[in-house]
């Protein structure tokens, strides 16, 4: 399985690199789902995914145009990993369908010296939005949330309010229940997120 539809958008699994201990997918609560999907999709199975998704009748999924919410790479890995296949897919996807939106799901766990180029690059690639997992708004507790392998709670911050910086429209993202819920919010203001998104596991 490499597609399946949450939150009325078409969501992709990319890959299975991961900057974090654990799945954004196992975190929700969704190990199953995870343990579903294709290791490494190529980018011809992706854009063929997204096909026969629209095919099938992805639009007719919500009630109006209002509640489509475009298609977001997300899925076991992170998409921040997995760029090279991003930019095979996007510029394909994009041409045979105009105007709907993309939203990369992620830890957001990228290097301080990357993140502008970084975001550069996802502008390019007409990336619309990114959801950031920021559980926490102080280091020991966001190391203890998530886990990183690399980087940590600097760098996720430097690369929110780096991506504000830049154009695209960042959301943070947290799963209920959520401690110290008013701190994260702020927090997430103040690097220039627009909303703090909680999800229902």
């Amino acid at each position: 399985m490499i597609s399946y539809v949450q939150q009325h958008r078409l969501t992709l699994q990319l890959g299975n690199t991961l900057p974090a201990a654990q799945s954004l997918l196992v975190l929700a609560g969704q190990p199953e789902l995870a343990n579903a999907l294709a290791q490494n999709p190529t980018a011809a199975e992706l854009l063929t995914a997204i096909e026969q998704a629209y095919q099938d009748g992805y639009e007719q999924q919500a009630s109006t145009e209002f509640e489509l919410q475009g298609i977001a790479f997300a899925g076991y890995g992170d998409p921040l990993l997995h760029l090279e296949t991003l930019s095979e897919v996007l510029p394909a996807f994009k041409a045979q369908r105009h105007g709907v939106p993309v939203t990369l799901v992620t830890y957001g766990l990228v290097s301080a010296a990357e993140a502008e180029t970084l975001c550069q690059q996802l502008l390019a690639l007409e990336v619309e939005r990114l959801e950031v997992f920021l559980p926490a708004a102080t280091p020991p507790a966001y190391q203890h949330a998530v886990q990183p392998l690399q980087y940590g709670f600097a760098e996720v911050c430097q690369f929110i309010h780096t991506a504000a910086d830049a154009g695209l429209y960042v959301s943070c993202f947290a799963n209920a229940p959520v401690k110290e819920i008013a701190a994260i919010r702020a927090l997430a203001r103040e690097l220039g997120a627009r909303e703090l998104l909680i999800k229902d596991i």
